[in-house]
């Protein structure tokens, strides 16, 4: 894996972060974990029994680990307090008389990279100085990504699935196609679109503050965009306005979820990108994000 798609796919995992909660960041935090280490084991609820306050641990190093996950984390502190205190009595009073000995316990938020409220460190400091036999302690996003920023190529895409090449290849007609009908099938009815003035390509990436590795697969994109002129016209233009108005609506929803400029484009070309994509499949939505950016249907022009 290149520096250029180690680095997607750690913007491909920010984005997995930020778009979950609850249960569906738990069950990111254990795929991670679970790739990083073979002794991780994921605790099942069970009826009336539940997890025991237990989401998942490795026993031979006796280190456990709950998640929280919020929406906001910011909001539900009190929550957060109370979450913690309960889980780590309930913890404690059960697995050491099953047999496993509790030597680290993480409390695992999903703070979404902002950093933990004072009032729950404060909390985690006490229960961590109330039980000197036990090391407690927080686990944010940050350290999440970390563990995965550890993974090898194969465990990376067990966790956000293909990562696409840094080079672009010859544009297989078909294979647009087939990435054009899948984007026509699944998007959601287009938002009302605001299409300004097509500006200098170049300046527009800097005006967004894009960084370099995405500015150049776009621009080595660029390459075979007469392939989707071609496309166009040998079908209609309605076809045409139709992407325009879904890729327009994938930026707009993604904007409102994310704010670093890498992740909202990320997370417009994972949407856009079929399930089992091809490396074939991956040119073709780079191809039509880099299209539609330089036609300004996605992102913001400096003349807006």
């Amino acid at each position: 894996m290149t520096k250029e798609e180690r680095y997607i796919s750690i913007l491909q995992f920010r984005c997995k972060v930020l778009q979950s909660s609850g249960n569906s960041y738990e069950e990111l935090f254990t795929c991670v974990m679970q790739q990083a280490n073979p002794n991780f084991i994921q605790v099942k609820p069970q009826g009336r029994w539940g997890d025991k306050k237990n989401d998942g641990f490795d026993p031979t190093t006796g280190t456990f680990y709950q998640v929280y996950a919020p929406e906001d984390l910011s909001s539900t502190e009190d929550n957060a307090i109370n979450k913690l205190n309960e889980d780590f009595t309930g913890l404690k009073a059960f697995w050491p008389q099953v047999g496993y000995n509790v030597q680290h316990f993480f409390y695992v938020l999903n703070d979404r990279f902002k950093g933990v409220p004072p009032a729950v460190l404060k909390n985690v400091k006490a229960v961590d100085n109330n039980n000197p036999d036990i090391e407690v302690n927080v686990f944010t996003a940050a350290d999440l990504q970390a563990v995965f920023q550890s993974l090898n190529e194969v465990q990376v895409m067990n966790v956000v699935g293909f990562v696409p090449p840094a080079d672009i290849s010859q544009l297989s007609l078909n294979v647009l196609h087939d990435v054009i009908q899948h984007i026509m099938n699944s998007a959601p009815a287009p938002l009302d679109a605001i299409i300004p003035k097509k500006p200098d390509m170049m300046r527009k990436i800097e005006f967004n503050g894009l960084s370099e590795a995405i500015s150049d697969r776009m621009l080595v994109a660029l390459i075979n965009v007469n392939a989707i002129d071609d496309y166009f016209n040998n079908n209609n233009n309605f076809l045409r306005d139709e992407l325009r108005d879904r890729f327009n609506t994938y930026y707009v929803e993604a904007a409102h979820e994310l704010d670093n400029p890498d992740e909202i484009f990320t997370a417009i070309y994972n949407k856009a990108l079929p399930k089992s994509p091809t490396k074939a499949h991956a040119d073709a939505v780079m191809t039509l994000m880099a299209y539609y950016f330089e036609c300004c249907d996605i992102f913001k022009s400096p003349e807006q």
